[in-house]
């Protein structure tokens, strides 16, 4: 039998994304998942657009696996997504968080090991 730990994550804003456009008001939200231990992704309501902050403030709670969180197994994944009006929408940033690097697990301590052209970090 699987035990699952409830982890809860706030996701609160992101500023300079260069590759948004904030001429048109864009619609841009954040898509956040677990790569190991839970199945579950959620998204937040679209942001406050400032003139390069966006705001969130959202609430995200998951049930990540027990052995999974012990192990230290599980990478949280935000995607900052920009909505476009045809076609999918157009992934602007991405943000990978170890667990471990969650004090539960707590608040991000993230320093990139090989920072990527189109990641963010916290």
């Amino acid at each position: 039998m699987d035990y699952y730990q409830p982890v809860e994550i706030s996701v609160l804003s992101a500023q300079d994304l260069d590759s948004v456009n904030f001429l048109f008001r864009p619609t841009v939200y954040v898509s956040v998942s677990v790569t190991r231990g839970s199945r579950d992704q959620q998204v937040t309501p679209a942001a406050a657009c400032g003139k390069k902050l966006l705001r969130w403030n959202y609430r995200m709670k998951f049930y990540i696996e027990d052995d999974k969180v012990q192990r230290n197994e599980s990478v949280f994944v935000f995607q900052i997504k920009c909505k476009r009006f045809f076609g999918s929408d157009q992934v602007v940033g991405k943000l990978f968080v170890p667990g471990c690097r969650l004090g539960v697990w707590g608040n991000i301590r993230h320093e990139p090991s090989a920072p990527c052209e189109d990641d963010i970090y916290a």
